[in-house]
């Protein structure tokens, strides 16, 4: 009697997980595959729609952030000698002028923050002022200039995060493609009953096709990242050094103004 009850206690509930296991793998066969079969030529479509708007997004991306460059580099050409001789002789409002005049260039964004917080030593007669006033004007003219840093490398980062990010997505989108062509000339495979070229080819065509439209997205995404990261690093690297050349050169100005005024006195 005690082993008929637990029989009844742990067989039976076994052989119904078993029998309900075995119903769902007839579902999944009978319903979600074949679904998925059908379905495959409207996912296919759909992975290389999406593949050609991240191409589309991507070069749009690369051009604006190519020209942005370009315009940034040629905005700077010359700039820092200009502005340093016009601050060894005192004149550090037409250094400012010529810094807000390029509107482009990092470095003039940079500079004209420093030389804001310089302006009160300017004196009437081309000089520099030294004095206390000198050491506070020192200490936020380089507060000033490396938030302008921030803000300038900020500017140039833009959207190069959504590059990195379709570069190391595409070829997974493009993977996805492949699988459902592969699973499609399985399916023809099944349909037919032969593994001949002409029933697989469709499948293994769109799968290689999504593959490489995948790797045709990503390539040029991660190359154009790696190049622009490139060149942010560049960039920040010459305005921290403009940062520091500004100051020396603001200070030695307003050392020799004192020097001048002490020998005519």
């Amino acid at each position: 009697m005690a082993k008929w009850l637990l029989y009844s206690i742990f067989r039976f509930p076994k052989k119904n997980r078993v029998l309900l296991h075995n119903e769902k793998r007839v579902a999944m066969d009978q319903v979600i595959v074949p679904t998925l079969m059908r379905a495959g030529y409207y996912l296919v479509s759909f992975t290389m729609i999406s593949l050609a708007l991240f191409s589309v997004y991507s070069l749009s991306v690369i051009g604006e952030r190519w020209w942005t460059f370009r315009r940034t580099r040629r905005d700077s050409v010359g700039l820092l000698r200009g502005v340093f001789v016009q601050v060894e002789d005192g004149g550090l409002r037409q250094a400012l002028t010529a810094c807000e005049t390029r509107k482009g260039s990092h470095l003039g964004a940079v500079l004209a923050s420093g030389l804001r917080e310089f302006l009160p030593l300017a004196s009437r007669n081309p000089g520099v002022h030294g004095g206390p006033e000198l050491d506070r004007a020192t200490v936020a003219a380089r507060e000033a200039m490396q938030r302008a840093t921030a803000t300038e490398i900020e500017r140039l980062e833009q959207r190069l995060t959504s590059l990195a990010t379709l570069g190391n997505i595409s070829p997974f989108v493009g993977l996805f493609g492949t699988v459902i062509g592969i699973m499609r000339s399985f399916e023809a495979i099944s349909a037919t009953g032969s593994g001949g070229l002409a029933s697989v080819s469709a499948g293994i065509a769109e799968a290689l096709v999504a593959t490489a439209a995948g790797l045709f997205v990503a390539i040029p995404a991660v190359i154009a990242y790696n190049h622009f990261v490139s060149r942010v690093k560049t960039h920040a690297t010459e305005m921290d050094a403009a940062t520091s050349e500004l100051i020396a050169r603001v200070v030695r100005a307003a050392f020799s103004n004192a020097g001048d005024t002490r020998a005519h006195g």
